[in-house]
């Protein structure tokens, strides 16, 4: 593999670890929601869950349409409790577009930026009105 594409994967397996990261957080939070009874909570939380989900799986393909074979990913501690919760996921979420916005400056092919730029559109979505289901299917 030529080291540009090598730069691409080792990107793409950084986005990956990223985006299981959110995804537990996300998921432990609708969890605590739904115990508290919190439906508005378990539905934004969800909403976000899901597109950090897709995100993981937009990843996951193009790395393996680049021919990498990406690792399991272990499981990631989630979140401790709701209080707070908007706080912390708008600034897990600024973290977000800051990486995306810094693959995007790197030297990448055009399906490679396309993707990001989908998932980079997506964050925003998610720091501006912590909602979901801004990916297309």
């Amino acid at each position: 593999m030529d080291p540009v594409s090598q730069r691409i994967v080792e990107l793409l397996r950084e986005g990956r670890a990223r985006e299981k990261r959110q995804s537990s957080f996300y998921r432990r939070l609708a969890a605590l929601a739904e115990e508290e009874g919190r439906a508005d909570d378990v539905e934004r939380l969800n909403e976000l869950l899901a597109d950090e989900q897709h995100h993981l799986s937009r990843l996951t393909a193009r790395l393996l349409e680049l021919g990498d074979h990406p690792p399991e990913l272990p499981p990631t501690p989630g979140a401790g409790d709701l209080k707070g919760w908007q706080a912390e996921a708008r600034a897990r979420e600024a973290g977000e577009v800051a990486f995306y916005k810094s693959a995007l400056a790197r030297s990448l092919d055009d399906r490679t930026r396309e993707i990001l730029q989908e998932i980079l559109h997506s964050e925003c979505q998610h720091r501006e009105q912590l909602r979901g289901k801004w990916m297309s299917a």
